[in-house]
């Protein structure tokens, strides 16, 4: 069932707007300069390596959400993409404020999670009015429908007709968004880190280039828009097949 799905989101792909197939082709190079950046490739940043295992942790993170994505695992594609929202944010906050980079490595664990938790990181963004790549809403979007329990959301249910499912069913409204989410997400997270790093002035600048060509590439599409899938009323109508059956042997 994932395969069949999987293999129906790359045929679905080829039939959406041409900006967001070039956003997954650009996506695919960051992912291969991350490895690179991650493997110490073009140098060692120092700093006991924190830069390069970042910048490892969003790749993995990254590779793993869009597999997720194409086998109709969507919730649990969004909560490997609020991980990688994580380190988009630290690492804008290391590159406003380089000197935060020592802090996080020298604290205590404890105080280092009190001090650099997710909503710290935030606010300290906030109070020197720096980009926030994910903002409060996007990461409280991206905890409730992906992470934390809560009775109002049901799994895997991104279709017009909100009809949950357990993974493995191609949703085109869900495909979008979550590979919209993955790569503006990705490209935040590396493109600060590049800037951080010590990297030739060339490598840097070209993987920020691409980091930027991608967040210009990344579409927004409207959930009003009409799906070219007809996933949401294939969902339906199983749905409807399934209830009539057990209606029938009751």
């Amino acid at each position: 069932q994932q395969d069949r799905c999987a293999r129906e989101s790359r045929v679905i792909l080829s039939e959406l707007p041409e900006a967001f197939r070039h956003a997954v082709e650009s996506m695919g190079t960051l992912l291969s300069f991350g490895d690179g950046f991650a493997s110490c490739i073009w140098g060692c940043h120092g700093k006991e390596h924190v830069i390069e295992n970042l910048v490892g942790r969003a790749v993995s993170n990254a590779r793993a959400a869009f597999r997720l994505i194409e086998f109709g695992h969507y919730d649990e594609a969004l909560s490997l993409i609020r991980n990688i929202a994580e380190i988009a944010n630290i690492m804008w906050l290391f590159y406003n404020q380089p000197a935060h980079i020592r802090s996080w490595l020298d604290l205590p664990e404890a105080e280092r999670n009190r001090e650099y938790s997710a909503v710290k990181v935030r606010l300290k963004l906030e109070s020197i009015g720096a980009t926030i790549p994910c903002d409060r809403d996007e990461y409280r979007d991206l905890c409730r429908a992906a992470v934390h329990p809560d009775p109002q959301v049901r799994p895997q249910a991104h279709n017009q007709n909100a009809i949950p499912t357990t993974g493995g069913y191609f949703q085109e409204r869900a495909y979008v968004d979550c590979v919209s989410k993955l790569a503006s997400s990705l490209a935040s997270a590396i493109g600060p880190a590049a800037k951080v790093a010590l990297l030739s002035k060339e490598i840097a600048e070209h993987i920020v280039s691409t980091c930027v060509s991608l967040l210009h590439a990344t579409p927004t599409f409207s959930t009003q828009l009409e799906e070219i899938s007809g996933c949401s009323k294939r969902l339906l109508d199983l749905t409807l097949a399934v209830d009539k059956n057990v209606r029938m042997k009751e």
